[in-house]
């Protein structure tokens, strides 16, 4: 063999070499980022809100490595709230209009604990209609998150929602009906 022929094998390797090890970097960089293996299943990691052009609000709900699905539904006013060992009546704190919504087998992203205060609310920015979140964990996988409000709000149920088997974002409408709530407060 050549002394070119081998400096050109060497090359070659050496450049397999150096993306090898790019690669094993980014794939631990982006583990040690997103706690991926802390959680035995997919995690939600993001949820926030934006006005649409039509003047509803679109809700936003980032996750990565999902299993199972979701399910989303308007929660009537007589209906209690899951805690974790059931359900119990509904106490009033997140406003008289609730949505839910269920993930199975799909657990909140540390970073949604953080912005919870004590009582587990935390508010969702909304230039239109203040909208407050809560999770719940009614049983041994998945979670429940309900959205409140006084202000009426209302989703289009969704019993079967897939989700994107590496990382995603559901994107569900939520109507605001301005007039209604004005109309109440004359």
């Amino acid at each position: 063999m050549s002394n070119n022929r081998l400096r050109s094998i060497f090359k070659i390797l050496l450049v397999f070499s150096c993306i090898a090890i790019a690669i094993v970097i980014l794939v631990t960089s982006i583990t040690v980022a997103f706690g991926i293996f802390k959680y035995n299943t997919g995690a939600v990691t993001n949820i926030s809100t934006r006005v649409k052009d039509s003047g509803e609000l679109e809700l936003s709900i980032t996750y990565f490595l999902p299993s199972g699905g979701y399910s989303v539904r308007d929660v009537p006013e007589d209906e209690g709230e899951f805690i974790g060992d059931g359900m119990i009546d509904y106490n009033g704190d997140l406003g008289k209009y609730r949505i839910m919504i269920e993930f199975g087998d799909v657990e909140p992203h540390d970073a949604l604990a953080k912005r919870m205060s004590r009582d587990g609310i935390f508010e969702l920015n909304s230039s239109t209609v203040q909208l407050k979140a809560k999770l719940a964990h009614p049983s041994d996988h998945g979670f429940v998150l309900y959205i409140g409000s006084d202000t009426p709000i209302h989703v289009e149920n969704m019993t079967v929602g897939k989700l994107e088997p590496i990382c995603g974002t559901v994107r569900i409408p939520i109507c605001v009906d301005l007039l209604e709530d004005h109309r109440k407060g004359e």
